[in-house]
């Protein structure tokens, strides 16, 4: 399965590297963005984690946290977070717990104007907009600012729309497929461990997007204790090579 485990590294790009400033003197809290690039969208997990044993209290202008931008490689913007949102003025407050973790998830589904972007790598760089900190003003807003770079990938020709429903070990997936030569294959892993061997699935392989289902029932007990499962739907070539793989994430275990 090494064409899948590569698609799999494709998929979580955790080991490129952000760079995030919080200031010279001030390393109480960690601010920090992690893109996870899957074949129709990426998902942008903003984390403020406290780092002292004291709660953290970051006082907003506005109900807007965060700010998220993409660039292409020519440093062109295709994507912000806030264009065409609307946010409550008032002042809002975030308490974080000591040694706890703020989390929130946001998505983009690259498209621009439009038009699905080309495939490639580009940057993702997340800005925190704090006002004040435990009821000190910040001076020097540079210093949450996380720059992480994501592989953007290639259009499936094959699989789209793919949805999941579940949790716990018992997983709906649906999805849309056309010209996969009547089969499908798919697995169940989380990078390291098969969780589900592979199995076929008969679909009409025409030209025209049909509908497919595929359930998947794991015993809790075999579940993952620290990691994220996932299922590789793919089709294989005449010469029995995978081919046009589209990873999904069924679940992430903390």
């Amino acid at each position: 399965m090494k064409g899948v485990l590569c698609v799999i590294l494709f998929l979580f790009p955790f080991s490129l590297k952000g760079e995030a400033n919080y200031g010279e003197n001030d390393h109480r809290f960690q601010f920090s963005v992690i893109p996870i690039a899957g074949q129709e969208k990426v998902e942008f997990e903003i984390l403020i984690k406290n780092n002292v044993d004291t709660p953290l209290y970051f006082e907003f202008p506005t109900s807007q946290y965060f700010e998220i931008s993409v660039t292409d490689p020519s440093r062109h913007e295709v994507y912000r977070y806030s264009k065409g949102r609307f946010f409550l003025q008032a002042l809002q407050t975030i308490k974080i717990d000591p040694y706890q973790t703020y989390r929130k998830v946001e998505s983009w589904n690259y498209y621009m104007n439009g038009k699905r972007v080309p495939a490639g790598q580009y940057t993702v760089t997340a800005t925190l907009l704090p006002r004040k900190l435990n009821d000190k003003p910040l001076s020097n807003q540079q210093r949450i600012v996380n720059k992480v770079k994501f592989n953007l990938p290639e259009e499936n020709p094959v699989i789209r729309n793919v949805k999941v429903e579940g949790s716990s070990g018992k997983y709906l997936i649906t999805g849309d497929t056309k010209g996969s030569n009547g089969t499908l294959y798919y697995i169940v892993e989380d990078g390291h461990v098969e969780y589900m061997a592979e199995k076929p699935i008969k679909t009409p392989g025409g030209q025209d997007w049909e509908h497919f289902k595929i359930e998947v029932d794991i015993p809790k007990v075999k579940l993952p204790t620290n990691g994220t499962l996932l299922l590789n739907v793919y089709e294989r070539s005449s010469e029995n090579q995978i081919r046009n793989n589209y990873p999904v994430i069924l679940e992430k275990f903390y």
